[in-house]
């Protein structure tokens, strides 16, 4: 038995020798090692990518990346590895196996890729040398053998130019362009390595197994990759202490190796967005700036409606227990060599001011500080900066204020009242804007990157507390907040923000097109040029953000980068207004009484909320009504004494409202059946006795007085069908025509409602508006549904104009539009704008990407000069058309409502008014 037992492991043991041999190449070593060990420790940041196939070449932004030729080496080599794979009898596996690149330093402190892959068995290794035979093939390419440290160091060289080496160590593939990062590699394989690192371990450990490309950043060194990219040139200041400062931005960006240890974010990609998400980790002491929030949950940023929609980046820190915060804050400027200097200004401040100046700001704020940059030029060398604090409350951060300054002004023996002075939005919005005699406080308080705000004017808007460095970009701003014309109510930025975690302790922004204008002096030279080299592509990324939240001693990282396929420009306007909500109501321009050089703006909104705009933007008031205006909005005079009020109606009511949004004596005044129009006001002596007409769904046309009372000598029967345009008066040599229609008649009557005019033409109305023409013989103008031109005459007779083929949907109007008396058609169906003349000719045509669902325009420059309107709401394009057909000089601009163009202040040039997305109201300067 025992004989037979030592045959069987005899037996055994052959089997296994001689499978051993006759696989040898598939398995003659099995060893794992981790990728992580060959990493070097000084390297900045690497990249872990699950398989070659990780980056989506379908993705809008990779596919821009391509076109824009941006690393074209790196994504040529890509695809000639698939090919050689597919073309080689190369294992699939190979190209589905993660790899690492890391980027480490080399020589004068660059940055070089090492790749880092794993070839734990022979079968794998054969695999890469298989590879690398095919994409470097004897004959065109030298391969070179050396030995370091007992390991084989391959060098692939292309006539007397060495491409890169690589080498097997240790189950390790490792290969670079640079010899010495090969070599500190396969060093640190018998070093201490990351997987020591107690913080990257934490940080790995948030890799989650759907993730196909993670990012690793080291703290420590990644500032010192970011200084090689931005400018080395020095900027001297001297601060209000008498300090000459210079501030070298490499050694800023330095100074943030300070800010975590080791960062891990996941990265997807998106059609329009890069999303990365991981922690950062923070040693438990506080020399990672990160530990000042400790203890802190995320809160929600208000920083976005804080802002200007015209912000160009923010840094905002949130705290949800503010001593903690500043506890951990004041710790951890105690380790800087900086402490003492610091300590020294606020004492210098606090005597100034007469209080513990540190104190007093913590007390002073609430939970959130934001330091923000308005847009820059390029042309420009002024940079706006803004440092925003909310408070607890206004009033007590307002007499905390006005307290510094009086001790301040006690101190240097000046008036207070020299720090002070007024901004004045319009007659009715007045701000206390204040000179602060300590501009640097903001940077010294808070540290980086709150130095960049130099604090030399203050004012308060609710209850936030902003700082500017200028008075003209502080009372920009409040200009902005009045209007609404926030960064929360941008369009862009709420589909941006969608993206965006709801509560957060960091959250930086940048708007990017309106950062590259700071490209000359933040980046160096060789950046500088790739900029240029590549400004569309940069320009279609709309913005970024990066938030940090604390939750469970954990800090999570989000990170958002937009991309738009097409580049949206900004609208240049001498204002924006927010109205809170959309409209597709034709704002109009109204006189104010009180000062009749300008004008106001009246509108409805989509909450059918009746708003009047003051000439600077801003919204006076909001009347609600139950029902959309169906009309114009007139005003009437109707004291007669130039006091104005504004005349409209709904389907139930005609309203009479005056200028401060109240109703007027016995108005509204209800219909007795609801209405079909919107309602037109005739004076017909110019004597303010107005009439006011009004058809409705009993088919019937009122005719109301100018104290809304029913007019006893109007005696007009019944339409044959609801009348939907409005009634019209013409006054036509010497005679009064009140004119309507329906859709199978048109009604000419007198004063008292009686014929005037009994019209011959039978054809089928559409929704157009009857139209005055006096060029030649005066006549009504008016199309049937099939485009058909028909000139109704005063003495009942008609002709017939067949200019072209329309459908029933189509708009009308016509007018003269170049001054040489010949009338001309203006049709828009569909997508297509045409004009012709009388006679037939065709002046032009255009075509629109959408169809136009709103009447064209007519707006008069001159007697010879006439322009036609086109909104095209769909794509938020309003379109100004000369009579040749040439567009308005600046024309498209934005906007998706009708608008009207006339002066805001008769000194001043003409302004074009026009609702655009997200609820905005534009106020354009026409040129």
């Amino acid at each position: 038995m025992k004989r037979n037992l030592i045959l069987i492991l005899t037996v055994l043991l052959a089997a296994v020798a001689g499978f051993i041999y006759f696989t040898k190449d598939e398995v003659a070593f099995s060893k794992e090692t981790s990728m992580y060990k060959a990493i070097p420790l000084n390297t900045p940041f690497f990249v872990e990518l699950s398989s070659f196939n990780a980056l989506p070449n379908d993705n809008l932004l990779v596919q821009e990346i391509k076109s824009a030729e941006i690393a074209p080496s790196f994504f040529s080599w890509i695809e000639k590895v698939d090919t050689i794979i597919q073309n080689n009898n190369i294992p699939e596996s190979l190209k589905n196996d993660p790899v690492l690149v890391a980027f480490s330093f080399s020589g004068k402190n660059d940055l070089y890729p090492v790749f880092i892959k794993k070839a734990e068995n022979n079968a794998k290794k054969n695999a890469i040398e298989d590879l690398l035979s095919a994409f470097y093939p004897d004959g065109e390419f030298a391969h070179e053998n050396r030995n370091y440290s007992g390991y084989k160091i391959v060098s692939v060289v292309e006539g007397q130019k060495e491409l890169f080496q690589y080498c097997f160590a240790e189950g390790l593939f490792i290969a670079s362009g640079q010899p010495l990062l090969v070599e500190q590699a396969i060093r640190q394989l018998n070093l201490t390595t990351l997987l020591d690192d107690v913080n990257f371990i934490k940080a790995n450990k948030t890799v989650t197994a759907q993730s196909e490309i993670s990012v690793y950043i080291n703290h420590i060194f990644f500032p010192q990759a970011l200084a090689k990219i931005v400018s080395p040139k020095p900027m001297e200041n001297i601060d209000e202490f008498g300090n000459k400062t210079t501030v070298n931005l490499q050694n800023e960006v330095k100074d943030f190796q300070k800010f975590s240890s080791w960062s891990e974010l996941d990265v997807k990609f998106e059609d329009e967005n890069l999303l990365l998400n991981g922690i950062s980790t923070a040693a438990d002491s506080l020399g990672d700036f990160l530990s000042v929030f400790h203890n802190q949950e995320g809160v929600k940023s208000k920083a976005d409606e804080m802002l200007s929609k015209n912000t160009a980046f923010f840094t905002g820190f949130s705290f949800s227990d503010k001593t903690g915060f500043f506890k951990n804050l004041e710790s951890y400027f105690s380790f800087s060599d900086k402490y003492y200097k610091r300590e020294e200004q606020f004492q210098t401040m606090g005597k100034e001011f007469g209080t513990d100046f540190k104190l007093a700001l913590q007390q002073m704020v609430k939970n959130e500080v934001v330091v923000a940059l308005g847009p820059v030029s390029e042309k420009e060398a002024e940079k706006t900066v803004y440092f925003i604090l909310s408070t607890e409350g206004k009033t007590a951060a307002e007499e905390q204020m006005n307290n510094w300054l009086n001790s301040f002004a006690n101190k240097k023996s000046i008036d207070v009242k020299s720090l002070k002075s007024g901004y004045n939005i319009d007659d009715e919005i007045t701000f206390t804007i204040y000179k602060f005699p300590f501009p640097s406080f903001p940077g010294i308080w808070l540290g980086k990157p709150f130095g960049m705000a130099l604090a030399e004017y203050a004012a308060f808007y609710d209850n936030n507390l902003v700082f500017c460095n200028s008075e003209k970009g502080l009372q920009e701003y409040l200009h902005d907040m009045v209007l609404g014309a926030t960064l929360a109510k941008d369009v862009d930025y709420l589909k941006f923000k969608q993206k965006i975690t709801n509560h957060s302790n960091i959250n930086v922004y940048l708007d990017v097109n309106y950062l590259l204008g700071l490209a000359g002096e933040v980046f160096s030279s060789e950046i500088q040029k790739q900029i240029e080299r590549n400004k569309q592509t940069l320009r279609k990324i709309k913005a970024v953000n990066w938030q940090v939240v604390h939750e469970k001693d954990i800090f999570f990282n989000s990170m958002v980068l937009s991309f738009q396929a097409e580049k949206r420009e900004d609208a240049k306007t001498i204002w924006q207004s927010n109205i809170g909500t959309g409209f597709n109501f034709k704002p109009q321009f109204t006189i104010n009484y009180d000062n009749p050089s300008t004008r106001e703006v009246i509108l409805q909104d989509s909450q059918n909320r009746l708003l009047q705009i003051t000439g600077e933007g801003r919204i006076r008031w909001a009347v609600p009504l139950s029902e959309p205006v169906l009309s114009e909005i007139f005003q009437v005079d109707l004291h007669k004494n130039g006091n104005l009020q504004y005349l409209f109606n709904t389907k139930s009511k005609l309203y009479l409202i005056d200028r401060n949004g109240n109703n007027v004596a016995n108005f509204p005044v209800a219909f007795r059946s609801p209405a079909t129009n919107g309602v037109n006001v005739f004076d017909y002596d110019n004597k303010r006795d107005y009439r006011y007409f009004v058809a409705c769904e009993d088919k019937k046309v009122y005719a109301f007085d100018a104290e809304g009372k029913l007019v006893n000598g109007w005696d007009f029967g019944q339409t044959d069908f609801p009348v939907t345009t409005p009634v019209q008066h013409f006054r036509v040599e010497g005679k009064d025509y009140i004119v309507f229609k329906d859709k199978s008649r048109i009604y000419i009557q007198d004063r008292k409602g009686k014929t005037r005019v009994n019209v011959s033409a039978k054809f089928e109305n559409l929704g157009n508006a009857l139209v005055l023409n006096v060029n030649g013989v005066p006549k009504i103008v008016v199309t049937d549904k099939t485009g058909k031109v028909y000139y109704i005459y005063f003495n009942g007779k008609y002709n017939v104009k067949n200019v072209g083929e329309f459908s029933e949907d189509h708009f009308f109007t016509v007018d003269d539009l170049n001054g040489n008396g010949v009338p001309d058609f203006v049709f828009v169906d569909g997508k297509e704008l045409t004009v012709v003349d009388e006679n037939g000719k065709k002046l032009f045509t255009k075509k629109f990407n959408n169809p136009i669902k709103s009447k064209p325009a007519i707006y008069s420059f001159s007697s010879s000069l006439k322009e036609i309107g086109i909104v095209d709401s769909t794509a938020n394009r309003i379109y100004l058309f000369n009579p040749d057909g040439k567009l308005h000089e600046g024309f498209p601009m934005q906007g998706n409502s009708e608008f009207s163009i006339g002066k805001i202040n008769a000194l001043l040039g003409l302004n074009l008014i026009v609702g655009s997305e997200g609820g905005n109201l534009f106020n354009y300067k026409l040129k």
